[in-house]
């Protein structure tokens, strides 16, 4: 339950912020919101449910169990944990039907879609090699707030 939720879902998630500055166009909202919600709710029935055949006594990590279908009850659970694990599969499905038609129609980002405070986000979407022409000062763990503060713009590297 931990390794999976806390794997894909900081997957998915770092997708969605880093998308816009990578290619330079948004994600569909719509679609991330689809794709979020069926994944949450594949995983919780695949991963969560696991959890209570393990209470039951399922062993792990064997081809057959006993009983099958029969006086445990694990093959109609199993089967409940199928159905959800294709619905993890339908939202992956979404989420990449989501990255390939907004890299192409997306709608564009521009340089901070997020108003983000960091260096990162002070230079275009997508950024040119090097980003800035001369190294940026910085006063605080918030720099871009503090040029935007002092109405200053860095000074970008020319795209080649």
């Amino acid at each position: 339950y931990v390794m999976v939720g806390g794997s894909v879902f900081t997957l998915l998630a770092g997708t969605q912020y880093w998308f816009p500055k990578i290619t330079g166009r948004m994600l569909n909202k719509t679609l991330g919101e689809w794709s979020f919600w069926l994944f949450f709710i594949g995983f919780n029935g695949t991963f969560l449910v696991m959890h209570t055949l393990g209470l039951e006594g399922m062993p792990r990590r064997i081809y057959s169990y006993p009983g099958g279908f029969g006086e445990e009850g694990w093959g109609a659970t199993n089967m409940f944990i199928t159905v959800f694990s294709f619905v993890i599969a339908a939202s992956v499905l979404v989420f990449i039907y989501n990255l390939v038609v907004s890299w192409k129609y997306g709608e564009p980002a521009g340089d901070d879609p997020w108003g983000g405070n960091t260096l990162e986000w002070a230079t275009t979407s997508p950024p040119p090699p090097y980003n800035f022409e001369k190294v940026p000062v910085v006063r605080s763990f918030m720099p871009l707030r503090d040029m935007r503060e002092d109405g200053l713009r860095p000074s970008l590297a020319s795209p080649e």
